[in-house]
């Protein structure tokens, strides 16, 4: 599903989503001496404009790569963890082609009327997959983990206008896992088809 901005500010927005999986992708595959197996990479770009043509959207975008897989059709959740200890539910996508390359993409707003605080988003993300049988049984998830790079996030500001970029990179299970050790996540959605973690944001209207 293609997600609009809008004129130039759309087109940058659009680039600069391009742009920051890109880098992540990038960034997964210097991590190790030799590229890993799976990886994933999340971004979120968006504008929160007060003037004018009043707008408050962004769009997240995940993406679950396993080089190894035979291309079997899947799920893909991602969920994320705040500094205050509370797991979110990001994103879901129940089903897509292949879990070589398992994208989801949500378009969101600013629960009230004013940018994304970065230091409010996740500072890591959980990103599970699992592949589906002939009837769409999941199998067992996979989870990976990113950590939100603050070093490179942008914020572009205009005098009516605010496009801000954020991404997750790849790091180590060690890490990060144990922040979502609490409960099953990425299982519980993926047998249920929904979480018991609230939602991060509101669903924007396209």
């Amino acid at each position: 599903m293609h997600h609009s901005f809008g004129g130039l500010t759309g087109l940058r927005a659009s680039g600069a989503l391009c742009s920051a999986l890109i880098g992540a992708g990038i960034a997964a595959d210097t991590f190790a001496e030799t590229p890993p197996a799976r990886f994933a990479s999340v971004a979120i770009v968006g504008t929160y404009r007060a003037a004018g043509p009043a707008k408050n959207q962004y769009t997240l975008l995940s993406i679950f790569r396993q080089e190894s897989a035979e291309g079997q059709p899947a799920g893909i959740a991602t969920f994320g963890w705040l500094d205050t200890g509370e797991v979110l539910l990001v994103q879901y996508t129940g089903y897509v082609p292949s879990i070589k390359q398992a994208m989801s993409r949500r378009s969101v707003m600013t629960p009230r009327p004013q940018p994304l605080d970065i230091q409010a988003a996740p500072r890591y993300v959980m990103v599970c997959a699992w592949p589906l049988d002939a009837k769409k049984a999941p199998g067992k998830p996979i989870a990976v983990y990113g950590e939100r790079d603050d070093a490179n996030a942008q914020i572009d500001s205009s005098a009516n206008s605010t496009l801000t970029t954020v991404t997750w990179v790849p790091v180590p299970a060690a890490r990060a896992a144990r922040n979502f050790a609490a409960k099953d996540y990425c299982g519980e959605i993926a047998r249920t088809r929904k979480s018991s973690a609230p939602t991060w944001l509101i669903d924007a209207s396209e």
